[in-house]
């Protein structure tokens, strides 16, 4: 998941925000965006992926192995609350983290 190159696409003003950011699964051969789902809140951060699109239109040959990696890095992300780092986030993801981040 390149999170460098996420684009910030909605909010609901609540800690709730949609982006899209590229993937990359050089095992599978998938390439192309992904929508996810974030939310934060004092108690922790969540991220869901919504849905995921392959540039190269091509099905898979493990996409059930793709499913578990791009859970585990989803899961890593939240877990490790990625989403508002200055260095690598949209300022409206860093803002919307920074509001909804305080207890």
């Amino acid at each position: 998941m390149d999170c460098k190159h996420c684009i910030y696409t909605s909010s609901d003003n609540r800690g709730v925000f949609d982006i899209t950011v590229p993937i990359i699964d050089s095992e599978t051969g998938f390439s192309g965006p992904a929508k996810l789902r974030c939310s934060v809140s004092p108690k922790g951060h969540a991220v869901e992926l919504l849905e995921w699109h392959d540039f190269n239109r091509h099905l898979t040959q493990s996409i059930k192995s793709l499913q578990q990696r791009v859970s585990a890095i989803l899961t890593f992300v939240a877990e490790r609350q990625v989403c508002g780092n200055r260095n690598i986030c949209p300022s409206e993801v860093i803002h919307i983290v920074e509001e909804n981040s305080i207890s």
